[in-house]
């Protein structure tokens, strides 16, 4: 084995055994020997990779949301000709559709990262990425259909955000598919149009 697969391995032993820990017991009480212990290494060797449990939670975030970065990236070339429609099922399978199986397949990551709120910056890292992606996608006023971008944004991340926190916190889970389709659908069509077509059927 190559010192760089024994250090990848030894980090995935350290992370793993710190989203266990996370799953029964509060960030400020776990130790870095709780976490070595059921790592099976050293303190020493912990001390190679991270200062302390804080900078681990913070490498573990900054790996998953460069994950994510691929999931949410607009391909620009490819969406500049496309009609609406053609826009909204790309935007579903190619861009939703990634980010729930992303969640999805880091299922245990996200449970246990979201529990822990302002104690992550998880939250923020997310929005940094999606204001990130929407100023690219933007024209040169700085605007989407004149609404000032930061306030575009704002009202888009948080109830995504909202809504995807929800679903992963969720003790009865939904298939990772109805949620796209659910949260494709308020997304489209908009919650006070969804809200109206209800009360007039």
């Amino acid at each position: 084995m190559t010192e760089d697969c024994r250090v990848r391995k030894t980090k995935r032993a350290i992370k793993n055994a710190f989203i266990q820990l996370l799953k029964v017991k509060e960030l400020e009480q776990i130790t870095i020997q709780d976490i070595t212990n059921l790592a099976d290494i050293n303190r020493g060797t912990f001390y190679l990779h991270y200062e302390d449990k804080y900078i681990l939670l913070s490498d573990m975030e900054d790996e998953y949301i460069a994950g994510l970065a691929v999931e949410i990236r607009f391909y620009e070339v490819l969406i500049q000709d496309l009609t609406i429609e053609a826009f909204a099922k790309y935007f579903s399978e190619k861009v939703l559709k990634n980010i729930i199986d992303h969640i999805n397949n880091n299922i245990e990551f996200y449970q246990v990262i979201f529990k822990l709120e302002r104690k992550s910056h998880i939250e923020e890292k997310i929005s940094e990425l999606m204001f990130e992606n929407m100023s690219k996608n933007v024209n040169g006023e700085n605007n989407i259909s004149g609404i000032p971008l930061d306030y575009f944004h704002s009202y888009v991340f948080g109830a995504t955000f909202s809504f995807i926190k929800h679903w992963v916190q969720d003790t009865n889970r939904m298939e990772p598919d109805i949620v796209v389709d659910y949260l494709f659908k308020i997304i489209f069509n908009g919650p006070l149009r969804l809200m109206a077509n209800s009360q007039l059927n």
